[in-house]
């Protein structure tokens, strides 16, 4: 039975999360602003090796009429990136009887993986997500990296 557009978003169940962003050029860098709707904390990786969370907050969309949201900024220096990730597929991802990936695993490949453009640490993730399941399917896994390249 559909909804009307009036009922409230709750009684409908549906909502998701979100992050949001916009890019602007900094003095060495980029400057990124982000707004959030319940989606978990993106994560800078930076050259050095350093993974800080960088949690948004705000609440997810759909679940209350009158959410609210919330923003953040931060800036990334050459040869830093801001990974996003949908959760469910990366830390949810476990082989039979054993413990999920996991956010201490996903922070081990970053670490190794720091100083590489975006692309080469997303496919570095994906192959250690396989590696762990060894051969098992897993769930879907969504990722976005913005990064600033190192100076040359």
């Amino acid at each position: 039975m559909p909804c009307s557009p009036s009922a409230p978003a709750a009684r409908r169940s549906q909502l998701t999360t979100l992050l949001l962003g916009s890019l602007g050029t900094g003095p060495a860098g980029l400057d990124v602003r982000i707004a959030g709707g319940g989606h978990p904390a993106a994560l800078l990786v930076t050259a050095a090796g350093t993974v800080t969370g960088i949690p948004v907050g705000g609440m997810p969309v759909g679940a209350l009429a009158a959410a609210r949201f919330a923003e953040t900024r931060v800036h990334l220096d050459p040869g830093d990136l801001l990974l996003a990730v949908h959760r469910w597929g990366d830390r949810g991802a476990r082989p039979r009887d054993a413990a999920a990936f996991g956010e201490a695993r996903l922070r081990a490949v970053l670490v190794a993986a720091a100083g590489q453009p975006p692309a080469a640490l997303i496919d570095r993730v994906l192959r250690a997500v396989d590696d762990w399941l060894d051969g098992q399917a897993h769930d879907d896994i969504a990722m976005l990296a913005v990064g600033v390249p190192p100076p040359v």
